[in-house]
């Protein structure tokens, strides 16, 4: 992630309609399938956002990076941190593993996957959101060092490859997605600078309210329903019960 993203998302988590309502969706979802006083780790936890609220919901949180400043972020907002660069989640000692907007940063996602699988206990949770199709790759793609984006096919086989079995998983951000797509299109066409320059801009108040409400409104839906399109993807798997003794 360029500087320049990391900023963007520390200074607008909390206003920004995006953040949060991602967030209430994140953590809503976590709450249906993972119980409270459970032992969590959020990897890639960025600025903390996301950890700081369900360790106020009674989780036992470990906010996980390698980047300095997302850890000092994550410290400054009272968490426990997990430094990345030097230390490893131990095997066999984790709940539930949130992963959100995370494996499309790293070349060898399945490995990864793998390795995350391998720090959960039996019958653990892994909880991840990534950003859905390639068309839709923007901006904040760039700044953000992304590899890829992702289809719902490609997500859960990679991680069913990981050894996962999928539990639930849904499209996300649907409501907005037509709004999305003439966005990109009007930019593709007429400001192609700005396929170089973050999404993620301050906005009038008003638009900003009402992006939220859509997005968020989201959240009690995906209760009882899953959406076939979305400009991002929600999986839910468990480890198995056994702890894996091999690599596959």
């Amino acid at each position: 992630m360029k500087p320049q993203a990391f900023d963007l998302m520390r200074n607008l988590q909390d206003t920004y309609w995006w953040y949060r309502a991602r967030k209430e969706i994140i953590c809503d979802t976590v709450t249906r399938f993972v119980r409270p006083g459970s032992e969590l780790l959020d990897f890639g936890a960025g600025s903390g956002g996301i950890a700081k609220k369900l360790s106020a919901e009674g989780y036992k949180v470990v906010a996980a990076d390698v980047s300095l400043d997302a850890l000092a972020a994550c410290r400054e907002a009272g968490l426990d941190t997990l430094d990345l660069n030097t230390t490893w989640p131990a095997a066999n000692s984790i709940d539930c593993i949130l992963v959100s907007d995370v494996l499309e940063h790293v070349k060898d996602d399945i490995e990864l996957l793998y390795k995350l699988r391998m720090a959960l206990r039996g019958g653990g949770w892994l909880v991840a959101t990534v950003p859905a199709y390639d068309f839709l790759w923007s901006g904040e793609d760039y700044i953000s060092d992304h590899v890829r984006r992702y289809t719902q096919y490609i997500l859960e086989e990679r991680v069913r490859q990981a050894g996962f079995t999928i539990k639930w998983s849904t499209y996300i951000n649907a409501f907005l997605l037509p709004l999305i797509v003439g966005v990109l299109l009007y930019k593709r066409l007429l400001k192609p600078r700005e396929m170089y320059m973050s999404d993620i801009q301050p906005l009038p108040q008003w638009q900003n309210d009402l992006l939220y409400k859509i997005f968020a409104a989201e959240r009690f839906i995906l209760r009882h329903w899953r959406f076939p399109m979305g400009a991002s993807f929600l999986v839910v798997a468990q480890s198995p019960c056994h702890r894996p003794q091999a690599e596959p």
